[in-house]
């Protein structure tokens, strides 16, 4: 399992700093992606890597939960406006139903939950002062504390941490 791990960082030299040790980690079996970084009201940072949208939001979790709410969906109208031609064109009808559903759940989803952001994170970052910034990086869970040791000895502080429900799961 993958796990978006969220710090606080005073000033671009901590972020630099942080940046070329999470580049260290990144080269051993730790498997440290990233870092990225954000500033108040999710402005991307000069000169260092900006962050996906899916990163601070419920984008991922929503869509996930609409997959399954628009193939219901698409089930219930079949049973309720469907015509029964026979036990074959029935079944096609149901499958073709529930993935159209699907898909039409998942970006539904995906719409919504990239207006609800994390709620840690929007209370750290209405608390920045201009120059802060937000880290975020992602590593592998049995690699995480040396990570945030890492981040904690540069005077970075631990704000959030998420744990991905599907590791690969990702909007391209």
């Amino acid at each position: 399992m993958r796990t978006l791990l969220y710090f606080s960082l005073k000033d671009a030299a901590t972020a630099r700093l942080a940046q070329v040790r999470c580049g260290d980690l990144a080269g051993t079996p730790a498997r440290v992606k990233g870092p990225w970084f954000v500033q108040r009201d999710n402005q991307p940072v000069e000169g260092f890597p900006a962050t996906d949208i899916g990163q601070t939001t419920y984008r991922e979790e929503a869509a996930l939960a609409g997959i399954f709410v628009g193939a219901v969906v698409g089930a219930l109208v079949i049973l309720r406006y469907g015509v029964s031609v026979g036990a074959g064109a029935t079944a096609v009808a149901y499958v073709g139903a529930v993935m159209l559903g699907a898909i039409i759940g998942w970006w539904a989803g995906g719409l919504v939950g990239v207006r609800i952001g994390r709620l840690g994170l929007w209370r750290q970052n209405a608390q920045t002062t201009p120059g802060q910034f937000l880290m975020i990086a992602s590593c592998d869970s049995k690699s995480k504390e040396a990570l945030k040791q890492v981040i904690n000895e540069l005077g970075g502080v631990g704000v959030d941490e998420h744990r991905d429900v599907m590791p690969n799961f990702r909007w391209v």
